[in-house]
């Protein structure tokens, strides 16, 4: 048995695996292999470098981290105004050819060349955009943010080139028709997941799997059809929109090796066919929940995979919800008929649950208190609340997302497109500027944001219509969906909002344990306070400041005459 192809196609990206170097090749696919697989995911990006090129022709630096895709996006270029295919790079990295508006110059790496190479080409991108382009040349640059930004400022030649380059990280918006910067930094990590995830899912990628004999012990086997589902499929995309909405990009290589993983979990058909008992249960043990936050993986593998560093701090298996737990534990013997019809749907004799060997478990576990090992309580119930997080769906069951470490991210959600949840929210998150501003339970219903600190003086109160909530504009030339909110007080100040400030706001305005989010929000929150303060003007003969009030126990604001 040959096993399916498919599943070693996977195994490329395996950080473990030998075959691992070949996701770095551009390309993967082997024309002389009949199961050689091709893969590529379309971008917005890719669409706006050559509508630009062909409509209005300029010079563009692409930047990111490395696996964003800059060399890719390079080839594409290339490959669509040519007839011929770009096989390989030339040593130096640079590749010009003309086109019907002029000539493109493309530079693959700007840090793979020497510095002499940087600054002449830079000189002559600067020459280019500043003094007319008679000689019809458009750059194509990929190059890393803090790498050119540091090379520009070290050469005073360049001064000119700095100051646009700089205008343009500060935002897209100082784009011009005669030089871009698209950073890849922009893209939000959600967008691309749902794409490969039916794509890898495709029933014609694991028709090989149909004659296998260890179909039903096969763990991989089990995470495809687990991860096809479009309920299961929509966790997946969920949790990585938190990433969005935390401001933490993936890129797009990390993504993959990460979904590979989650399919995987390391294994291929070869350590599937010729497991023996032992090695089955070990296999049982990486279903899809479990590899998404790298558990029972090797800590050199972990080391590798930035995605599974960053989800493990979104992981639902950690914190406790006493519904949710109670419902793992006695869900099919609390006399409820859905409950125990919902609770043999998640907890049955499927191969993450090692064949029935948990219900037994369990049972000894609730009759005979049996559980020497601590596992049902140490391993087991971490491990059901990740799969209860994603597998649960009916409607009459807790919601999963209160095993999350966000307590409002529904809120959070609800807010985009919602201009009335914003207008119901605002009073909430001006409560808890107060709180944070003051040090203080401020009174719950207050209309106005004190521009005040830990003394309690009140420099000027804002009203709640001088505090607008702007949403996040989406854009059209890179795939950036909205994340993120600010905060204006009449335009001139403001705040970003990304969910762990709301986060912040929201548990200090419901007097909740908001200090677990205060390296994340403080320096922002106190920037913010600060600067209402600096534009605020005080009453030349009256002093405002917030006072303790012994009928209801909080502080309101009160005044005092210096007449």
């Amino acid at each position: 048995m040959k096993g399916n192809s498919f599943v070693y196609y996977l195994d490329q990206y395996n950080v473990l695996s030998p075959n691992h170097s070949k996701i770095y090749d551009e390309y993967t696919i082997d024309k002389n292999n009949e199961n050689s697989y091709s893969f590529t995911i379309e971008t917005k990006i890719e669409k706006t470098l050559i509508n630009l090129f062909e409509t209005n022709p300029q010079s563009i630096i692409l930047t990111g981290n490395a696996g964003d895709g800059k060399t890719r996006l390079c080839r594409i270029v290339h490959d669509y105004f040519n007839r011929d295919s770009l096989e390989n790079w030339p040593e130096d990295g640079i590749v010009e050819f003309p086109f019907s508006n002029g000539k493109i110059r493309i530079v693959k790496d700007l840090s793979e060349l020497k510095e002499e190479v940087i600054e002449k080409e830079l000189a002559h991108l600067q020459q280019i955009i500043t003094s007319g382009n008679e000689e019809k040349v458009f750059y194509l640059i990929a190059a890393n943010e803090g790498k050119l930004t540091k090379f520009l400022s070290q050469y005073e030649n360049l001064n000119k080139l700095q100051y646009e380059v700089t205008s343009r990280f500060k935002s897209h918006d100082n784009n011009s028709d005669q030089f871009s910067i698209f950073n890849l930094l922009d893209v939000t990590s959600s967008v691309y997941v749902e794409k490969v995830l039916s794509e890898w899912n495709k029933s014609e990628n694991w028709d090989a799997c149909q004659a296998c004999p260890k179909q039903e012990r096969c763990i991989i086997h089990m995470n495809h059809e687990r991860t096809s589902q479009n309920h299961i499929q929509d966790k997946i995309v969920e949790q990585y929109k938190l990433l969005d909405y935390l401001d933490t990009h993936i890129t797009m290589r990390e993504m993959l090796i990460h979904i590979s993983y989650m399919l995987t979990g390391g294994y291929k058909c070869d350590d599937v066919l010729n497991a023996n008992y032992k090695e089955i249960e070990k296999q049982t043990k990486k279903p899809y929940y479990q590899n998404f936050y790298g558990h029972e993986l090797d800590e050199n593998a972990f080391s590798e995979m930035k995605a599974l560093k960053i989800f493990k701090a979104l992981d639902p298996g950690v914190y406790s919800h006493s519904s949710i737990d109670d419902f793992i534990i006695n869900g099919d013997i609390n006399g409820d008929v859905e409950s125990e019809k919902a609770h043999n749907v998640l907890i049955g004799d499927s191969l993450d649950l090692q064949l029935g060997y948990f219900k037994k478990k369990l049972t000894l576990y609730r009759d005979y208190d049996v559980d020497k090992d601590h596992s049902i309580v140490n391993d087991w119930i971490p491990k059901l609340r990740r799969k209860y997080f994603y597998e649960t769906v009916s409607e009459d069951s807790v919601n999963a997302n209160q095993l999350l470490p966000f307590e409002y991210v529904d809120e959070y959600v609800n807010l985009f497109g919602n201009p009335k949840a914003q207008a119901q929210l605002k009073k909430d998150m001006i409560n808890g500027l107060n709180r944070i501003f003051s040090g203080r339970l401020t009174e719950i219903n207050n209309k106005h944001l004190f521009a005040t600190n830990k003394n309690l003086m009140i420099y000027e109160q804002f009203r709640s219509k001088d505090v607008d909530i702007e949403e996040e504009v989406g854009r059209l030339d890179l795939d950036r969906k909205p994340s993120r909110f600010k905060l204006s007080v009449r335009d001139e100040v403001s705040l970003n909002m990304n969910l762990a400030v709301f986060e912040y706001l929201m548990r200090a305005s419901g007097g909740g344990t908001h200090n677990v989010l205060q390296q994340e929000a403080e320096i922002l929150i106190d920037t913010f306070k600060n600067e209402l303060i600096r534009i605020s003007e005080p009453e030349e003969y009256e002093l405002n400041i917030l006072r303790y009030d012994n009928k209801t126990g909080l502080f309101i604001d009160d005044e005092i005459s210096l007449l």
